[in-house]
């Protein structure tokens, strides 16, 4: 049977949603990033990370990447959480810029798109996020949908969008 093990690193809640999903459709075992040092790795043929994007970087990927040296022979997947739509070319292009050529061959990579939550976040995100937002207004204009987009809290986070991560996983 195919052990696999998500670490993820969540700040304002996607992430650990979607990760808490996929343990139900896969029995799957959860370890938050804050304890990521605890991992006994060898118990696992799958190792997923999970991290929200924040300003095209996946939260605490770095630490992945260095371990995939020592992740060799597993199986590998990111997903990685966003407030960009499915349907924009902005997500993959963000997900590439993470890894380099060889490390992308050697993982499953994922994009889950899921919100904004401005109350969750913390005071230097929300500042970057108000000074994003004013850029907006003054280039698109208040009543763009990238304006809008950023203008207020939205969760559309769905399960459906775990398809594939989901056919990824119960692959043997």
């Amino acid at each position: 049977m195919n052990k696999i093990l998500i670490i993820y690193y969540t700040k304002t809640g996607f992430t650990e949603k979607y990760a808490q999903w996929v343990r139900e459709e896969t029995n799957c075992e959860l370890l938050p990033y804050s304890r990521r040092d605890t991992a006994d790795f060898t118990a696992y043929d799958t190792i997923v990370y999970g991290g929200g994007v924040h300003a095209g970087a996946i939260n605490g990927i770095k630490w992945f990447r260095k371990k995939m040296t020592e992740l060799s022979g597993k199986r590998l997947a990111v997903f990685a959480t966003g407030a960009m739509p499915p349907e924009s070319p902005e997500p993959e292009k963000a997900l590439k810029q993470n890894f380099s050529e060889e490390e992308w061959q050697k993982l499953k990579v994922f994009y889950l798109p899921s919100g904004l939550n401005y109350e969750k976040m913390g005071a230097v995100d929300r500042a970057m996020m108000a000074m994003f937002r004013s850029l907006m207004k003054k280039k698109e204009g208040e009543d763009s949908e990238a304006y809008r987009a950023v203008s207020a809290s939205y969760d559309i986070s769905s399960k459906e969008y775990l398809k594939p991560l989901l056919q990824y996983l119960k692959e043997n």
